[in-house]
């Protein structure tokens, strides 16, 4: 396996390459995200009651998921350009404190309209964590263990998402009110206050970054990594979210969708860890093919195994670890290719990717209305097929001379 140690920058490895080796900074930065993603996740189980504090239609309260989605999501990308322009290290610390900020004060937003400027201000602080984060993740991480600890930080996000809607329901329910959220707020402190006592100021040594590089790193394998991580995502997306209305036309119980959806998330989150560890033995390029050809004849099976069969919740736990194993991989990937650029190149590879594929399931779930689940997500799944194409064409990154 080719390490890429030669692609980063020296000035990057030289601060506190010692402290990683110790394992303080991944688990930090693990923590942040899981804290961060779990404040993210306490929204959307609450909306009835936010409906119900505010006195608004459920279309309206709806638009705070958009909004935080928008800016969390679509930003990232430019958030990325902030990240690679100053430290860091603030950026990673202060985005989940903005969105620590939004999920706690849920019950002390006096409207609708203030609740809509904090929660899109909480999501540019997620789109800035998740850039910053990655990128300190790549910076730091030694590049024969690079996909290793991107499947860990990735672990912590998909821990906090899962967690989310457990906690701010059980809180809301058996406590008091939604003020009670406040109560968690000190989780995202702690490791803020840790990673800024633990990673020294990050100074690179390369020119300020600017729109102009957003432009020049969005061609290439990086353009490529992120068309085959779109179009995986919209098919996946797709797929996972229509599960519930599609039991639901087959008669089967709520129960077995719980299960069902719980077996994937699990399945996803197992799946990304492999994915990035297995890419530092075998490849990134090998386990980014690889997975995709395993999953195209999976995604087939999917729609041809009844799900009322046992075996369904097996077959659909084995897809979705093969198609989120990508994840950490295709980023560490583009960080390789751009290591003066690591944030912008992380933007784009995660939340702009599930923002963009977030956007088209509005196109996507009203032809499956229309046309129905089977015949929409077959046709869906020929998007496979170029996604597949794309990850052929991309090369890992070639070592460069290292300067002196």
């Amino acid at each position: 396996m080719r390490h890429h140690s030669a692609l980063i920058p020296k000035s990057l490895f030289l601060t506190q390459r010692s402290a990683y080796a110790l394992g303080v900074l991944p688990f930090l930065l693990s923590w942040l995200h899981a804290t961060n993603d779990l404040f993210g996740a306490f929204l959307t189980p609450l909306l009835p009651k936010l409906q119900t504090a505010f006195d608004v239609s459920y279309g309206a309260v709806s638009l705070l998921v958009a909004l935080q989605s928008l800016t969390g999501s679509l930003l990232q990308p430019l958030a990325g350009l902030v990240a690679d322009r100053y430290d860091r290290r603030l950026l990673a610390a202060l985005g989940p404190l903005l969105m620590a900020l939004g999920g706690g004060l849920l019950g002390f937003f006096p409207n609708l309209w203030v609740a809509g400027v904090v929660l899109a201000l909480s999501g540019l602080g997620s789109a800035l964590f998740h850039s910053a984060g990655a990128a300190l993740v790549g910076q730091y991480a030694d590049p024969a263990r690079r996909g290793f600890w991107m499947s860990f930080f990735g672990t912590g996000g998909y821990i906090g998402i899962s967690l989310g809607p457990i906690v701010s329901l059980a809180a809301v329910n058996q406590g008091g009110g939604l003020q009670t959220l406040a109560w968690f707020i000190p989780l995202a402190l702690v490791p803020a206050f840790l990673l800024l006592r633990q990673a020294p100021p990050t100074r690179l040594q390369t020119r300020p970054s600017s729109f102009a590089d957003l432009q020049r790193v969005f061609r290439g394998h990086v353009a490529r990594l992120w068309a085959v991580s779109t179009l995986r995502s919209i098919v996946f997306m797709s797929f996972s979210t229509t599960i519930p209305f599609w039991f639901h036309q087959r008669g089967i119980s709520d129960a077995q969708v719980a299960l069902t959806l719980s077996v994937y998330s699990i399945s996803a989150t197992v799946g990304a860890f492999l994915g990035g560890t297995l890419s530092d033995r075998l490849g990134r390029r090998n386990v980014l093919v690889g997975t995709m050809i395993f999953a195209i004849p999976l995604y087939i099976a999917l729609l041809v195994v009844p799900p009322e069969n046992w075996f369904y919740v097996g077959l659909l736990a084995i897809t979705g670890a093969l198609m989120n194993a990508g994840v950490p991989v295709a980023v560490t990937m583009a960080q390789e290719h751009e290591p003066r650029q690591m944030a912008t190149v992380s933007g784009l590879l995660m939340g702009f990717t599930w923002g963009f594929a977030g956007l088209l399931y509005g196109v996507v779930g009203p032809i499956i209305e229309r046309f129905g689940v089977l015949e929409s997500l077959s046709v869906l799944g020929l998007l496979l097929v170029p996604a597949l194409t794309l990850s052929l064409a991309v090369r890992e990154a070639q070592p460069q001379p290292r300067a002196a």
